[in-house]
């Protein structure tokens, strides 16, 4: 049975002051123009392609990303999850993000990496099937130990698990949620220091917000039996952390 998903919200830690004003108002801006999303709510500081687009960013400033921000490569100062970006032209892609304040971090033949105003790392790569017409994220990528047990863990809880795996390898996985409104969802090996929520030094840099078309009950019983485990709420909002410690809400 498939429990698709109604909305995914990602949210990016942001701190409270970047270029003298708020941290998040700096990283909307940021990925605003690089991945030509605007405005949704202001409340809630929240990005989309249009109003009503069920795949959202969130600049939420709640101090996930305040105290340790990454240090990409450092294992101490580990980005846990990041953004593949597919663009049409790697280079000219490359001037917009430098030019929107980005930073360059390693430049390969096929992809290159960089870090946000915040430090948040994420890669560029061109697609080669010459389908991308602008900058998008195509992939959120998750740092873990074995990337194939996490890939069981979110096919099960996203309910794709009848979806062939887009790569399959013991280094990276990369499975499709199964909606081309939602960017694919990778695991790639890694050791780092894990989140732990809520411990301010060990922050959590991004994190997933899920809303099903079933409701939060079943959700919330499907990510238990599957291996999460239950954080301490916030509000009305109930907080797990999947197999490899990345906080997610429901």
């Amino acid at each position: 049975m498939a429990h698709p998903l109604r909305q995914l919200t990602i949210s990016v830690g942001s701190p409270p002051g970047l270029n003298g004003r708020e941290g998040r108002l700096d990283l909307a801006d940021f990925y605003g123009r690089v991945l030509g999303m605007q405005v949704v709510s202001e409340g809630w500081l929240q990005i989309a392609k249009e109003r009503g687009n069920p795949f959202t960013l969130a600049l939420d400033g709640d101090g996930w990303s305040d105290e340790r921000p990454p240090r990409w490569p450092d294992p101490e100062y580990p980005q846990q999850m990041h953004f593949d970006i597919a663009v049409p032209d790697l280079a000219a892609a490359g001037l917009l993000v430098e030019d929107a304040g980005a930073k360059l971090l390693r430049d390969v033949d096929h992809y290159r990496v960089y870090a946000d105003p915040a430090g948040h790392p994420f890669c560029l790569f061109e697609d080669g099937e010459g389908t991308t017409t602008e900058p998008r994220i195509a992939v959120v990528t998750f740092d873990c130990f074995s990337p194939r047990s996490l890939a069981a863990f979110y096919e099960g809880f996203l309910g794709v698990e009848g979806n062939p795996r887009l790569v399959d390898g013991a280094d990276r996985v990369v499975i499709s949620l199964g909606d081309d409104r939602f960017p694919d969802f990778g695991f790639q090996h890694a050791q780092f220091v894990a989140c732990r929520w809520p411990d301010d030094a060990y922050p959590a840099q991004l994190h997933v917000d899920y809303r099903f078309v079933d409701g939060g009950d079943e959700a919330v019983e499907r990510a238990e039996r599957l291996g999460a485990i239950r954080l301490p709420k916030l509000a009305d909002t109930e907080i797990f952390a999947d197999p490899a410690g990345h906080p997610f809400c429901i």
